[in-house]
């Protein structure tokens, strides 16, 4: 019997913790442990930063889903890592022993690196973070000033912070307020689209553009020295790493990427991780002092793609993640069945970024140069895609097992227990292009018999009615009929789409 102990329950943890569970034997063991005892979709917490999401919309509680698919789940945070006694020590007071360890804690922001950083400015790392950045932004548009958006020296993951950007100027355009604001990008990129890749080309001009269509000042080279309660201190480096000039930026609103580094039970475990607590991992995405320890996600150590005047750190995607997570799956599988390991290297990188009624794709493969592949698209579809990835990405993780999938009847029967008040309302409150069904005589009497019975309009019930099989009906899907049908809504909705935008595309390549 192998056990396998996951730390953490995001996007990485619970996308490998079902993957392992189906493809291990019937008395192999999954445990997945969790600081927090939900699982929230971390991509979308800048739209929760902007009032354009609820918590309840991409966070519910994760044990329920794990537990239906017989993986264990303890909510505690982790205490200690003892890879030499192949153990780990959690807060609860539980000792977990391990054959194989999976590390996805995901990441914790060095707020402290920059004083001030994490007293005077907001951050949307966690969803408890952008809640409170929602709420200290619904202030600031009561009295607008200046913004500030930017990353500390050695920030990763730097593309949330364009369109965080693109997502206030947006909102403070329909608002009728954006007259009214600045809004500047402080990065230590040294050039706005470099995203830690290192690359030239299509991004560095799509990005450039689309901040001077929206009016947004960059400050490259930056190293952001201190955060006062009003005053941001930056200071832009020149080709040759001196100060080429000193910024006193005023702003009334500000969000900040500081550097990662590892969660405190991670951090301290000696020859696992960095100086940053990060964990460190060879091309099988295993630490190579402890080679039954694997790392997936923002908690893996990764190198900088190239050499920059201030610190970048490197990108990452819930996609990378994802194709990270099918290597680390299948060489634990390997490992257990003393089985050749297969390298995670090149690595790709793929992201939608929302720019507000728009978006941009990005594409680069390999990750780190030299490319074969470099592309950006830009439009309204991407802005569209991003909104359909979310759902798609929640639906899978709360995909039933096959055999515990609900009963129909479940929704159904709320749609027949409301009053013919409540069902006025719900039919009120939704829209959408109608849908032609042509239904046999039968049912078609039964049916307005039935919205006669219930003194209901017969279009409004099979409305609801069938909104409530066709939800209980994708309940029943396999995980490829789920993407299946994911991809078939994507289409479908990027073809009605109002206005048709299928944007330009860039092509760069490398030699």
């Amino acid at each position: 019997m192998t056990h396998v102990v996951i730390l953490g329950a995001g996007i990485a943890g619970v996308t490998a913790a079902y993957a392992l569970k189906s493809k291990l034997g019937p008395r192999d063991e999954v445990t997945v442990v969790s600081d927090q005892p939900y699982f929230h979709f971390v991509p979308s917490n800048p739209w929760v930063a902007m009032g354009w999401r609820e918590r309840s919309d991409i966070a519910f509680p994760i044990g329920p889903y794990l537990e239906s698919r017989g993986i264990k789940f303890i909510h505690s945070g982790v205490k200690r890592i003892q890879p030499e006694g192949i153990q780990v020590d959690l807060e609860n007071g539980d000792v977990l022993f391990y054959d194989m360890l999976l590390i996805a804690t995901g990441a914790t922001g060095l707020a402290e690196e920059v004083p001030g950083l994490a007293e005077h400015t907001q951050s949307v790392i966690h969803i408890d973070q952008a809640e409170r950045a929602l709420t200290a932004y619904r202030q600031f548009v009561r009295k607008p000033g200046a913004i500030v958006i930017g990353a500390a020296p050695g920030a990763s993951v730097l593309g949330p912070i364009y369109e965080y950007a693109f997502l206030i100027d947006a909102d403070l355009k329909r608002r009728n307020i954006r007259e009214r604001v600045s809004i500047t990008v402080v990065t230590p990129e040294p050039w706005p689209g470099h995203l830690g890749l290192g690359y030239e080309g299509a991004s560095r001009g799509a990005v450039t553009a689309a901040l001077v269509d929206t009016k947004i000042s960059a400050i490259c080279n930056a190293v952001t020295t201190r955060i006062d309660k009003d005053t941001i201190h930056v200071s832009e480096l020149n080709a040759a790493g001196g100060v080429k000039e000193t910024h006193a930026l005023p702003f009334s609103y500000s969000v900040y990427w500081p550097a990662f580094g590892g969660v405190p039970g991670v951090r301290s475990a000696a020859g696992l991780v960095n100086e940053r607590g990060l964990v460190v991992v060879d091309e099988y995405l295993r630490n190579p002092d402890y080679p039954n320890v694997f790392a997936l996600g923002a908690c893996v150590a990764q190198p900088p793609a190239a050499k920059t005047l201030v610190p970048v750190g490197a990108p990452d995607s819930v996609y990378s993640i994802q194709k990270a997570g099918e290597i680390v799956v299948q060489n634990i599988l390997a490992m257990i069945n003393d089985e050749p390991l297969t390298s995670h290297v090149p690595q790709r990188a793929k992201w939608l970024t929302d720019m507000g009624n728009t978006g941009a794709a990005y594409l680069s493969e390999p990750q780190v140069p030299l490319r074969d592949i470099n592309w950006m698209r830009q439009g309204r579809w991407v802005h569209q895609a991003k909104i359909d990835f979310e759902k798609y990405f929640i639906n899978r993780i709360r995909l039933q097992a096959m055999a515990q999938a609900p009963s129909a009847a479940s929704r159904i029967a709320g749609v027949m227990s409301r009053g013919a008040g409540d069902a006025q309302a719900s039919s009120a409150a939704s829209s959408g292009k109608p849908l032609e069904i042509r239904l046999p005589q039968d049912p078609g009497i039964e049916l307005r018999a039935l919205a006669r019975s219930l003194a209901r309009e017969p279009d409004a019930l099979a409305a609801e009615l069938l909104a409530a099989a066709v939800s209980d009906a994708k309940s029943y899907l396999s995980e490829s009929g789920v993407e299946a049908l994911a991809l078939a809504r994507r289409e479908l909705l990027v073809e009605e789409l109002p206005e048709r935008q299928p944007g330009v595309e860039f092509h760069g390549g490398g030699t």
